[in-house]
């Protein structure tokens, strides 16, 4: 009986043996996974970081050849002011009278300068604001949630702009 006994404990131990060999081998692949998924998120923040970096110096690019750009026009302007034309259409015997004006270019122009969406008028301050007082507080010891509460942002967009530096 003892012996059926011990022959019984010693296959339990090596049933053990194996479920606990299992366990190793499936943590270590969790692991292996762990490490890979770190690697593919730096890897991700860095294209990003080169994206947002490009697509920041393009920005500034198409500002600066707007800016220039106007700059331009505003030397080549000349005030002319065209009469209305008329366009008369027949339809069914009845005749109807178009009237298409024709827009001063000065006129356009001053329309489009008052535009919100023209880059002077664009209110980019509020970045470069966040920006410089996210480094500030940075550079003062406060850790990215506390500089993201203050600002009311998102941790990540305070890690990104800290990126910037």
């Amino acid at each position: 009986m003892s012996s059926l006994f011990l022959l019984l404990l010693f296959v339990l131990q090596m049933v053990s043996f194996y479920v606990i060999a299992l366990l190793y081998m499936k943590i270590s692949k969790f692991n292996n996974l762990e490490k890979k998924q770190e690697r593919l998120m730096a890897e991700m923040d860095d294209a990003i970081a080169a994206y947002l970096s490009e697509l920041k110096e393009e920005n500034e690019r198409l500002i600066n050849i707007i800016e220039n750009r106007e700059e331009k026009v505003l030397i080549k302007v000349q005030e002319e002011v065209k009469p209305t034309r008329k366009t008369k259409i027949v339809e069914n015997e009845n005749e109807f009278t178009i009237v298409q004006p024709n827009i001063p270019v000065n006129v356009a122009l001053k329309s489009y300068q008052n535009a919100p969406t023209t880059p002077k008028t664009l209110n980019l301050t509020p970045e470069k604001n966040d920006h410089h007082r996210a480094l500030s507080m940075f550079d003062e010891g406060k850790t990215v949630e506390e500089i993201a509460k203050t600002l009311g942002k998102g941790t990540t967009e305070v890690e990104l702009l800290l990126k910037f530096r």
